[in-house]
């Protein structure tokens, strides 16, 4: 396996900071909880079978040791490849700062099992046999889910029908009936099978796992939040008048929330938007009303019952850990951006974002055919296939014929305007004008017909370029957002993400693995 590097289109991974900005941040005051949230993340993975690589994190994380963290959902099957991505940028930068530092920096992945969007998560995309048709295949089941994800829990039934469905996707390699025992030997719990997995494929990194909808882990979070609620009204100026800065000074407006409180309450079973009007808080499903005093007695007994928006979820980040760096995927950062007046508000250094690593994968079939037809990776990277396609298809084109089907063109029009002229009556000019738009399209369709000929001449060709389309920039978009990791597992190796890190230390531009 071998990698290859290709020019970012951001700034490389690692020179776009300066060595005194990880200093300064690894500098800070530890948070006093330390060791109560050390307790808890090893509560969290005590059923995962904890590795001494993690238990040496643990002890480090419980003295205070600052964090580098990243989250995501959790998607089916650890779904799509970017979620790992993620995770490897997490674990890359946390080893080259405990050098650069000269101090234990903690890799630590946070789980979004307070999310309830089970849509966005529910799905994964898998390539057929020959690896040029892609195959939705969602989780079986027909229940909504109202909550967070992290409470919804699969019957045997429904789990058993998605491995199968999924298993059906994958060609038959030696690695497939051990991928099969795997996810059948997974709990049923959504965001169980997701920590599992990649307890599974990063242990031996060291890396911890949280799920921010973790009972105790709201225990710890009560605090925090009877601070976003009693300071909510200061909480949503700020973010709104940083919101606006970040949209002046040209950014792209990227938060949209309804609320001006920033928190999800459950109640009825739904997970729903606190608002406040009038001195009370509302629900966006249901009539009830709360006083703040209500609200507060309702955290103080039941805080597992609250849990955050994307504007308030960073501030609780960074309040329970010891935030070295954040690791975020583009948009991510962007909306970060929108949120430096509350970090101000709360007197808290924003941590550093740094942007995750960006991976694309090469078999050598795409590989051969990239170099048979002279195409550039880079370029397929940032603008995809279709213009590579069309300057192909032009470079194909007989100029002289097309150039005289033009002239035709011009001079059925000159030529019928001359008979409009000579025309005696309307009747006369209707037919003449039906007539004329009669042979524009004969000559349209000379022109279709044409370029579909220049296509079946070159079918082999453009199916060609249609697999690389599928395989590099598959649904329009980065190979990363599509593909599935356990697919690129059962192709490869289970280790291939750990041989992966290992090649990846201090490789400072976008990577390209040829398989």
């Amino acid at each position: 396996m071998e990698i290859l590097t290709v020019k970012d289109q951001q700034k490389s991974y690692h020179e776009e900071y300066v060595p005194h900005l990880f200093k300064e941040r690894a500098a800070l005051t530890s948070h006093k909880h330390t060791q109560q949230l050390a307790d808890i993340v090893t509560e969290y993975m005590n059923p995962l079978g904890i590795s001494d690589e993690q238990r040496h994190q643990l002890t480090e994380l419980a003295a205070g040791a600052p964090v580098v963290i990243g989250g995501q959902q959790a998607g089916l099957f650890v779904s799509p490849l970017y979620t790992i991505h993620k995770i490897i940028s997490i674990i890359v930068l946390a080893k080259e700062q405990s050098e650069q530092l000269a101090q234990t920096i903690v890799p630590v992945f946070w789980i979004a099992g307070e999310d309830h969007d089970f849509s966005e998560v529910n799905h994964a995309y898998l390539y057929d046999g020959t690896h040029v048709k892609l195959n939705k295949v969602k989780v079986a089941t027909k229940r909504q889910v109202e909550t967070s994800v992290s409470d919804f829990v699969l019957t045997d039934d429904e789990k058993l029908e998605t491995i199968r469905s999924f298993i059906k996707e994958l060609d038959e390699t030696e690695r497939t009936e051990a991928i099969y025992n795997k996810l059948a030997e997974l709990p049923n719990g959504w965001t169980d099978q997701f920590k599992q997995l990649i307890h599974e494929l990063f242990k031996q990194t060291g890396l911890l796992l949280i799920d921010s909808h973790y009972q105790p882990f709201r225990q710890l979070e009560k605090e925090t939040f009877k601070y976003l609620l009693k300071n909510h009204q200061a909480i949503n100026e700020a973010f709104l008048t940083g919101q606006q800065k970040s949209v002046d000074s040209g950014q792209q407006k990227m938060i949209e929330t309804s609320s001006n409180v920033h928190l999800f309450m459950t109640y009825e079973e739904q997970r729903q938007l606190l608002n406040f009007a009038d001195g009370r808080f509302t629900l966006n499903k249901s009539a009830v009303t709360f006083t703040g005093d209500e609200l507060l007695n309702l955290l103080e007994a039941e805080p597992e019952l609250f849990s955050n928006n994307v504007v308030t979820r960073p501030v609780m980040q960074e309040m329970m850990f010891n935030t070295l760096c954040f690791i975020a995927g583009p948009s991510e950062i962007k909306y970060w951006n929108e949120l430096t007046d509350i970090f101000s508000y709360m007197k808290r250094p924003m941590p550093i974002l740094v942007p995750r690593m960006r991976i694309t994968y090469l078999t050598p079939r795409i590989q051969k055919l990239i170099g048979r037809y002279e195409l550039q990776l880079e370029d397929i990277l940032t603008t995809g296939m279709k213009p590579l396609e069309q300057q192909f298809l032009k470079n194909e084109e007989n100029q002289q014929l097309l150039e005289g089907i033009q002239n035709l063109e011009q001079l059925i029009d000159l030529k019928f305007n001359e008979l409009s002229e000579l025309a005696e009556s309307k009747q006369v000019t209707a037919i003449v004008n039906s007539n004329l738009e009669h042979h524009r399209k004969q000559v349209e369709y000379l022109k279709r017909a044409y370029h579909r000929e220049i296509k079946i001449k070159n079918d082999i060709v453009l199916r060609h370029f249609k697999e690389s389309e599928l395989n590099l920039n598959p649904r329009n978009g980065l190979q990363e957002r599509t593909w599935h990791p356990i697919q690129l597992i059962n192709d490869t190796d289970f280790c291939i993400f750990n041989d992966i890190i290992e090649q990846l230390m201090y490789t400072k531009n976008q990577v390209v693995i040829a398989l």
